[in-house]
């Protein structure tokens, strides 16, 4: 099967293709890869040899004498990928007991230290195992230290996290907290944009305990003011007895007493200096003394979750920013080149798109068709029939012409006052003719009343000429020629079309 790869280290083939099981992860980086052999032994898909720190947390190992899960404190796997250098036994999922070997190493080509792990099946013991620890103060200090270290990985997979990534990784965060503070539920709650109601955003519980995520929602300030205002005063609002709260905390305890909520424990999550949201922990089987360690680990998890989140929303709000200016200069762009009257391209526009048409034609070797029309007594018609008609008939003619013009490269521009041009890639003499006798009749067919020109009806002249340029023909020397055509039909007594073939 094939296996999917992505920035694997320039030493992963030789180490895929080892047969002992191995995983590697850059101590500065979220990626962890497993070879083939350690994907079979850990009963992994075999295209997924990039894993993630949830996948991981996802292999349940367990202690090969009693045979008890190893939660997130003893969980080598997690300690090794901390940069624990470590030698320990433990049974897989399959329930293959295997020896774990970890260590740190330094390669010359990275700027960063590897972690590298090494499983293998365990050996008969031929010594002693090694006691546990058991005296409280150790345990404690094997706490701390499995917390500090997994919230040191968690905190390199937030970084630059994706929006989509998100809610996973808070997750991860939020089972963390829980476990190592022994509690029962874990969750976050966010200021809505109006800030002035919150939801809970994310939530964690252990099994058997009810989720409340559903109905917090959308709740006001007003109805838990003591909260709020404990954590706007003091950044920490740690209750160990439900029942011991004060007179004014009476809202919040019929609700803490609804969710079955024995003792609870909050730290702010601040943003620019304002208050964000919060993130909780509750007791529900039995209360807890809230221990130092306890409100620690919450002011960690509060302020990894705070800044990835702010951090998530600035990127997000960026690219709206950015995409919004992209859309304005879009905009901009198009008026800078449009006709503020008739909606067709202006007279800069023309000119840039001339000079372009005239380079890739003379690179291809291809003719270049330029029409340049003028309505007949135009100011007769503004002087007898108002501005006001004036620009009408402008913007039906400009219409007109757009219309009949759209073949891929063509431009129809505002040439100035009553005069309109068009550019015509890639065309024949023939063709060329035809368009423009068109054009003629089509205006005719307007039937714009116009008693004071060659007609009763408004009428145009039309100068065409067909180029083929070379590298040294010139914009201004191809607009000559077609004004000359132009020029003539209007002598020759307007509502017509001439003709120039210019060959250079």
């Amino acid at each position: 099967m094939t296996r999917l790869i992505e920035e694997t280290p320039p030493f992963w083939a030789i180490m895929d293709a080892l047969p002992t099981a191995l995983l590697c992860k850059d101590i500065a980086k979220a990626s962890i890869y497993a070879n083939s052999a350690a994907l079979e032994l850990l009963d992994l898909p075999m295209n997924q040899a990039v894993l993630s720190l949830s996948d991981v947390r996802q292999i349940s190992l367990a202690d090969p004498d009693s045979k008890e899960p190893l939660g997130l404190v003893h969980n080598p796997l997690l300690l090794a990928l901390s940069g624990s250098a470590l030698q320990q036994c433990v049974t897989l999922p399959t329930g293959l007991t295997v020896e774990l070997k970890a260590q740190l190493i330094r390669f010359h080509f990275t700027s960063s230290s590897t972690v590298l792990i090494v499983l293998c099946p365990c050996q008969p013991q031929t010594t002693l195992p090694v006691s546990k620890w058991t005296a409280d103060d150790d345990s404690e200090l094997t706490e701390a230290l499995a917390f500090d270290k997994l919230m040191s990985l968690i905190s390199t997979e937030l970084i630059n996290v994706r929006p989509e990534q998100l809610d996973t990784h808070i997750q991860s965060a939020l089972a963390a907290l829980g476990e190592f503070c022994h509690a029962d539920r874990s969750y976050v709650f966010l200021m809505n944009h109006d800030k002035a109601t919150m939801s809970n955003t994310h939530e964690w519980v252990r099994a058997g305990i009810s989720s409340h995520i559903e109905r917090l929602q959308d709740l006001p300030q007003a109805a838990q003011p003591f909260i709020w205002q404990t954590l706007a005063a003091d950044a920490i609002f740690a209750v160990q007895d439900v029942g011991q709260l004060p007179a004014e905390a009476a809202l919040e305890k019929r609700e803490f007493q609804r969710e079955d909520i024995q003792s609870i424990l909050c730290s702010a999550m601040l943003s620019h200096g304002q208050l964000l949201g919060f993130v909780g922990c509750d007791m529900v089987a039995r209360k807890r003394a809230w221990t130092a360690s306890d409100i620690r680990r919450l002011k960690l998890v509060g302020h990894m979750i705070g800044n990835t989140i702010q951090n998530v929303r600035d990127r997000v709000s960026l690219q709206q920013v950015q995409q919004q200016l992209m859309q304005a200069n879009k905009e901009l762009q198009l008026l800078a080149s449009r006709d503020g009257l008739t909606g067709i391209a202006n007279r800069r526009q023309f000119d840039t798109v001339l000079q372009q048409e005239l380079h890739r034609c003379a690179r291809n070797k291809q003719p270049l068709g330029l029409i340049l029309i003028d309505i007949d007594h135009f100011k007769a018609y503004n002087d007898n029939y108002g501005h006001q008609a004036g620009d009408d008939a402008l913007k039906r003619v400009a219409s007109l012409l757009r219309d009949h013009i759209q073949r891929q490269g063509e431009l129809v521009a505002r040439y100035g006052g009553e005069e309109f041009a068009i550019i015509l890639p890639s065309i024949q003499i023939a063709q060329l003719k035809t368009t423009a006798e068109n054009l003629l009749h089509a205006v005719q067919q307007l039937a714009i009343p116009h008693q004071h020109s060659v007609s009763d009806c408004l009428t145009i002249s039309i100068g065409c000429s067909l180029m083929k340029p070379d590298k040294n023909s010139s914009p201004e020397f191809f607009i000559h020629q077609t004004d000359t055509a132009l020029y003539r039909a209007k002598a020759q007594g307007r509502n017509q079309v001439c003709y120039a073939t210019v060959t250079a």
